[in-house]
C-alpha cells in the first residue's frame, strides 16, 4: 500500500520523517518538497545532502539538535 502525506507546517517535517523512520513496517520510497520558492543553488546543496543520506554515508539531522547547538555557542 502507498500513502501521499502533505504536512503542512514545514517545520515539522523532520520531526515526522524521524518518528516514521523508527518504525521498521514503514519503508520511505519518495520524499518531494515543494521547491518553488527555494533558489537553485540551495536544492541543489539539498539533493547533495539527500544523496549522501541515500548512499549511507551520514545521517538524517534534526533540526531542534541542530539549532539549540548552534543558540548555545554567541556570535
Amino acid at each position: 500500500m502507498k500513502l501521499t502525506v502533505n504536512i503542512k507546517d514545514r517545520g515539522k517535517i523532520a520531526a515526522f520523517l524521524n518518528l516514521i523512520k523508527k518504525m521498521d513496517y514503514i519503508e520511505i520510497i519518495d520524499v518531494k518538497e515543494d521547491f518553488e520558492e527555494m533558489p537553485s543553488e540551495h536544492r541543489v546543496l539539498l539533493d547533495k545532502r539527500l544523496q549522501k543520506i541515500n548512499d549511507g554515508e551520514t545521517t538524517f539531522k534534526n533540526w531542534d539538535l541542530i539549532k539549540t547547538k548552534y543558540e548555545s555557542n554567541e556570535i
